[in-house]
């Protein structure tokens, strides 16, 4: 469907209306309208780029909402195509507007639910369509849509406690690039240059702060391409199965973020394989899922040791008792589930727990980054200070001499 703008006058009193709407076409629009008693005085297409609030960028919160939409008009007894066609009408972001028109299409020329979806890999992960697609042959459609929108109000709820841990730290060292830039560029030279005319003897934190300030134009940006230069390597790395490997592991082993790193895997596997089993998936491919979710080489270890055991006709307990990546207590949580036949419900319990431990470690990560952030901070603001006031401390022994 388009968007048309229009101007409508009332017949009975002449009340001009000026807005915009959904259709099939300009003469939908204009009979519609004559319909209900009105005089069309224009209607134009709107092009995409002019349609207010919408974006092309598809957030998983915009996933979420339409889950949730999608859920409860499928549970009202509406038709799978005329929710899919009220969502891609009535919705902010342009780009999922598109995909779910086209999913529309492929749905209505015959093509399953699962498949239309996962035409779209970089908005639908695996584990929405596996969902989908159990879904949809156990005929609990409208209760695995509420699922997925429940599991990815979690995913987006941890990814922005991730985001706000992070803010602080980069908004501070951020802005003491800024202010550090600031200084060297307009106040340096100009003590130097006071320095200069006098004759003082600069100190070598004096003469390294010269440096700086007079090689400034070409030092920052340069430190700026090198950060975005290393940020683009480091993604680069990430698609060489060696090397991301050994990053995924030194990636545990970090002071204080291994820990919290080593916690948020572990709730992303625990709550995938929780959900996927269930809706009833098959063990093995909720496994493989859940491992692909969790994006970490350690994991993807641990679920091939788990799938293997899992084909020999053993359980999964005896295979994560041989890896180092699940604690204790997971292990009994998988133990418990497994002899009690609920696997999914009892991770699904202690994947809760996990996230209450992921909440206070991020908090305590804060708390020990802040210190670190204040000495950084003050060992410039130290070294800038100094350098600034040795010459003048040297100037007045010289005169009071």
């Amino acid at each position: 469907m388009a968007q048309y703008q229009y101007t409508a006058r009332a017949i009975d009193d002449d009340k001009v209306f000026k807005s915009t709407c959904h259709a099939e076409s300009v003469g939908m629009v204009r009979s519609e309208f004559i319909r209900m008693g009105y005089v069309v005085d224009s209607i134009i297409p709107r092009k995409t780029d002019q349609i207010f609030g919408q974006r092309k960028r598809v957030r998983l919160q915009d996933v979420v909402n339409m889950c949730r939409r999608f859920s409860v008009m499928y549970g009202a007894g509406l038709h799978l195509l005329d929710c899919l066609s009220s969502l891609s009408r009535e919705n902010e972001s342009k780009g999922l507007s598109d995909i779910l028109q086209d999913i529309h299409n492929k749905i209505a020329q015959g093509s399953n639910v699962a498949e239309a979806f996962s035409k779209h890999p970089k908005v639908f992960s695996p584990l929405f369509v596996n969902m989908l697609r159990a879904g949809e042959t156990a005929g609990k459609f409208d209760y695995v849509l509420g699922q997925l929108a429940t599991y990815l109000e979690k995913e987006y709820d941890l990814r922005r406690k991730i985001r706000q841990a992070l803010a602080y730290p980069l908004v501070v060292l951020v802005m003491i690039f800024l202010v550090v830039t600031a200084i060297i560029i307009f106040v340096v030279p100009a003590f130097s240059e006071v320095y200069m005319k006098l004759g003082v003897k600069l100190p070598g934190p004096t003469i390294i702060l010269i440096l700086l300030s007079n090689n400034a134009m070409y030092i920052f940006p340069s430190i700026v391409v090198l950060a975005a230069g290393l940020w683009a390597l480091y993604r680069k790395l990430q698609t060489i199965p060696a090397v991301k490997n050994r990053l995924d592991r030194i990636k545990l082993a970090m002071p204080m973020v291994g820990a919290v790193y080593h916690r948020i895997t572990l709730l992303k596997f625990m709550r995938t394989l929780s959900i996927m089993i269930t809706a009833g998936i098959h063990i093995s491919d909720a496994i493989a899922v859940a491992g692909d979710v969790a994006d970490n080489a350690v994991v993807s270890e641990a679920t091939d040791m788990i799938q293997r055991n899992i084909k020999r006709g053993g359980t999964i307990t005896e295979a994560i008792k041989l890896h180092g990546f699940f604690p204790q207590t997971i292990i009994h949580a998988f133990a418990t589930g497994e002899e009690a036949g609920s696997l999914g419900g009892m991770l699904d319990k202690f994947a809760n727990g996990i996230e209450q431990e992921v909440d206070d470690g991020i908090k305590r990560l804060v708390t020990k980054i802040e210190p670190v952030l204040v000495i950084f901070l003050s060992s410039i603001v130290g070294f800038i200070l100094l350098a600034v006031y040795l010459p003048i401390f040297d100037l007045m022994r010289v005169l009071h001499k």
